[in-house]
């Protein structure tokens, strides 16, 4: 542990998270610059809802809970959880899923 002196004030730090900090904000800083979108830079899952019945997931980490009224999705940053009636997923690759239903909410859970 190092220990950072100023007039007055001491601050105990650990070596690694002054590095950590520095890397976090080089890195919004390049996402901003050069334009690119968050999912993608940060590996976010991206959820788009078309109508009321369809649901496609990408980038997700596994499947939690599957039954017939809801689906929990683990994803890079917390869980989805997908709400309905006759919930069912159709087709599924390791990157994306489609999840068809009477679909009444979708509730993302940070970790």
């Amino acid at each position: 542990m190092y220990r950072i002196h100023l007039p007055g004030i001491e601050y105990k730090q650990k070596p690694g998270r002054f590095f950590m900090k520095k890397w976090e904000q080089w890195k919004e800083n390049a996402v901003t610059s050069l334009e690119v979108p968050p999912d993608l830079a940060y590996g976010d899952a991206v959820v788009t809802i078309t109508g009321q019945g369809r649901v496609f997931v990408e980038n997700y980490r596994c499947i939690l809970k599957y039954s017939p009224t809801e689906i929990v999705i683990l994803t890079p940053r917390g869980k989805v959880a997908i709400c309905g009636k006759c919930l069912e997923i159709p087709w599924y690759t390791p990157d994306e899923m489609l999840v068809k239903g009477c679909i009444s909410g979708i509730f993302p859970q940070r970790c």
